[in-house]
């Protein structure tokens, strides 16, 4: 199978296991707008990437076989994705399908044999507080979520998260199936592809972020009448504006009262606890980029790129 064809069989065009937890607004790395975005093809979408993706990926066979180590389970990768039986634009794409037998094969015909779906996470130190006491049911919410839907399209009864905290804490969670929880998880799904991402037409925005997404440039010399709920939000916003000034310049004044008492010292502390602190960075190097453009001009024209045009949204003065 060529790179391409195997890539288009791993992430299918429609809403997969990752994407439930965005589109009910549950997830902390995604919004609603910003996954109607991905699946439309908008062009403020950026492919993701990054470390911590990289990591999760290589990391992902060492957490499944600390799993089998842990159970005497055998893990086993199924590559294909996995669809729903009458709604094809709805798949799932488990980390590996769990079985007592290692010889025995887990997918016949299209039906599941296993009865457990894993899922292989790592999270950061900073972040163990999400999750439970090991063997419960306690993950973050949009991992649950991913579990959920992996064992509606799979028909598992169960799912297992094997996740790696810190590189050093190793914990199994266990999560039994939910049909109310399910069904719900399919409606809302089916309901965002057809009537957003079909349609065009993107939720509504819960951020100044998402609304950006939604209407990223002004028709010039255009203005609309604000209805007397609209003009009451931007009264509102700029009362909050005004008192979000107040306490800028109090606590600037506040600040510079505690670094004056500080003067040269790197540390202000009560006996052992310490309050504050003031430390000297290293110096930070920059391109300056005009002397560049002076003596270099073709080399910084050629090196120069064009970016989006961005809205600034202010709210002007009451009268």
């Amino acid at each position: 199978m060529k790179p391409a064809e195997y890539q288009h069989l791993r992430r299918p065009h429609g809403i997969g296991g990752s994407d439930v937890a965005a589109l009910l607004g549950l997830s902390p790395f995604k919004s609603p707008v910003q996954l109607w975005a991905e699946k439309t093809g908008h062009p403020s979408v950026v492919a993701a990437q990054g470390m911590h993706l990289r990591l999760g990926q290589h990391l992902e066979p060492f957490v499944a076989a600390e799993y089998e180590r842990a159970t005497g389970l055998v893990a086993q990768v199924h590559q294909a994705p996995i669809f729903h039986k009458e709604h094809p634009f709805l798949f799932a794409h488990a980390d590996r399908l769990v079985q007592s037998d290692p010889n025995s094969n887990h997918w016949v015909d299209g039906i599941t044999l296993a009865d457990t779906v894993l899922e292989c996470k790592t999270a950061s130190a900073f972040n163990k507080d999400e999750w439970g006491e090991a063997l419960t049911d306690q993950v973050p919410t949009h991992y649950m979520l991913q579990c959920a839907w992996y064992m509606a399209l799979t028909q598992c009864t169960k799912a297992d998260v094997a996740v790696l905290i810190g590189n050093q804490d190793f914990r199994i969670f266990r999560i039994h199936r939910n049909f109310d929880l399910e069904r719900a998880l399919l409606e809302n799904a089916q309901r965002f592809w057809e009537e957003c991402v079909l349609k065009g037409v993107p939720p509504t925005p819960k951020s100044p972020s998402d609304a950006s997404i939604i209407y990223p440039s002004s028709k010039e010399g255009v203005r609309i009448e604000a209805s007397a709920e609209v003009a009451r939000n931007v009264d509102r916003l700029r009362g909050l504006q005004q008192q979000m000034k107040e306490l800028d310049q109090e606590m600037e004044h506040l600040k510079s009262l505690v670094m004056s008492c500080m003067g040269e010292s790197e540390e202000l502390a009560i006996g052992e606890r310490v309050l504050a602190t003031w430390k000297s960075t290293k110096p930070v190097k920059r391109l300056d980029t005009q002397a560049l453009k002076a003596a270099h001009p073709d080399i910084s024209k050629a090196f120069t790129v064009e970016g989006m045009p961005s809205r600034r949204f202010v709210v002007k003065e009451s009268v």
